[in-house]
């Protein structure tokens, strides 16, 4: 990916951090004082900067931004989309149960 080696401006640096931290839109205008439609032109203004088209850009953005922070090189990285078979092994995997735990049951006495 290029564009590695432009620096993030200020406001940039601002709602990437947020965008790390996993905000929405809606929370980074909000804690940052601005309106939703900015923060996504400075989202689009990003995915241009750093050729992220197509997909889910938001989580592209925060990963080569991650990388960035991490000092990772971005010349040898490049977001592909997953081949089948990984799909395939990925959609296998057990399902989480994030429902409710209903608590302890009552239970008649005798």
């Amino acid at each position: 990916m290029s564009g590695s080696n432009q620096e993030l401006g200020p406001r940039e640096q601002q709602i990437a951090e947020l965008l790390m931290q996993g905000c929405s839109n809606s929370d980074i205008a909000t804690q940052l004082q601005m309106n939703p439609r900015t923060v996504k032109a400075h989202f689009n203004r990003l995915f241009e900067r750093f050729k992220i088209h197509g997909g889910v850009k938001r989580v592209k953005l925060a990963t080569l931004l991650y990388r960035r922070s991490m000092g990772i090189s971005l010349d040898d990285v490049s977001i592909r989309p997953l081949s089948r078979r990984k799909l395939e092994e990925i959609t296998a995997l057990p399902k989480i149960d994030n429902s409710p735990d209903p608590g302890p049951r009552n239970i008649p006495q005798a």
